[in-house]
């Protein structure tokens, strides 16, 4: 018989700081700053949540947003 229980809330294995998410792209050889990752949830309108005062994001849509900006900038 299996147990349900109900957690109070849950964090997505995907969200982000954007401190771990600037660490992440750095390892691609493709870094960007804090200042870019915040530049990019704002004008994408991406989502952005805020637990006890930390900013989180989903790492998949900076994936893509990152994506789309290292295939606009190499040749």
């Amino acid at each position: 018989m299996a147990i349900s229980t109900t957690q109070p809330y849950t964090l997505d294995r995907d969200l982000v700081t954007y401190r771990e998410a600037k660490r992440l792209f750095a390892q691609t050889g493709h870094p960007v700053s804090e200042t870019t990752l915040r530049r990019w949830v704002k004008e994408l309108e991406l989502d952005a949540s805020k637990l006890f005062g930390v900013v989180y994001v989903s790492y998949s849509d900076l994936l893509v947003a990152h994506g789309n900006w290292v295939a606009s900038t190499v040749p």
